[in-house]
């Protein structure tokens, strides 16, 4: 019956930090690395950001330049957004609090990482840049933006389908591709390894905290698609 794998999916972000008890550590990592990045302009974080840039730059090549570039323009504004808007157009119909949830998630997500950036304030890396990288560094904007929109793409699935490998799938593509854009944003020289790492952290607690809005659009029926009847 359709509608029971998007009310019950396997795993979401939420779910893995209640159930393993991940809420305080992940949060604690994040704040823990920016307040590093903001001491002396992450001076400690150096001491292993500069040496993987370094090895990064010492081993770059052309085929690898050409994926890389290809991933970070999966993260970049103008995708994200081209996509937002049809995925909001296709699930409107369908469920509206998981529209509504994107909205917010896409939409918010700017004004938070510009928020953070301007606390944090760390210079960009200077070890030969392939692309030009606009404000400050920390944490990376592309894998914020990464995480919000392709971070979604199992719940979006699930509006059409109860096939769990078919849900399984779409996990692993959505992973591939925030991995692929995170790694780019190292390779291509615009951000160091700490500032990927916390735009993987606070994406991951901002998916949670938007999961909670959706959890709670449902709980209030604003969703086309019925929870599945107990014992069915």
């Amino acid at each position: 019956m359709h509608g029971s794998l998007h009310h019950d999916p396997p795993h979401t972000p939420r779910s893995v930090l209640t159930r393993h008890r991940l809420w305080w550590v992940v949060g604690g990592l994040a704040l823990t690395l920016g307040v590093l990045a903001a001491v002396d302009d992450g001076s400690v974080l150096l001491r292993w950001d500069r040496p993987i840039q370094e090895w990064v730059v010492a081993n770059r090549t052309p085929w690898f330049e050409a994926v890389f570039r290809g991933f970070s323009r999966m993260g970049s504004n103008i995708v994200v957004f081209a996509v937002f808007a049809v995925v909001v157009a296709l699930t409107s119909r369908r469920c509206r609090s998981l529209a509504a949830a994107l909205t917010v998630a896409v939409l918010a997500r700017p004004g938070f990482e510009y928020l953070v950036k301007e606390l944090v304030d760390r210079e960009r890396p200077d070890l030969a840049p392939l692309i030009d990288g606009t404000g400050p560094s920390h944490p990376s904007g592309h894998v914020l933006a990464a995480v919000t929109l392709w971070g979604l793409l199992p719940p979006l699935i699930a509006l059409v389908t109860d096939r769990r490998w078919l849900w399984w799938l779409t996990a692993t593509v959505a992973a591939v591709l925030i991995t692929g854009i995170a790694a780019s944003r190292i390779y291509l020289g615009v951000h160091w390894f700490s500032d990927i790492v916390q735009g993987l952290l606070l994406g991951w607690l901002y998916l949670a905290l938007i999961e909670q809005l959706f959890a709670h659009q449902h709980r209030h029926g604003s969703c086309g698609l019925n929870p599945p009847a107990r014992g069915s």
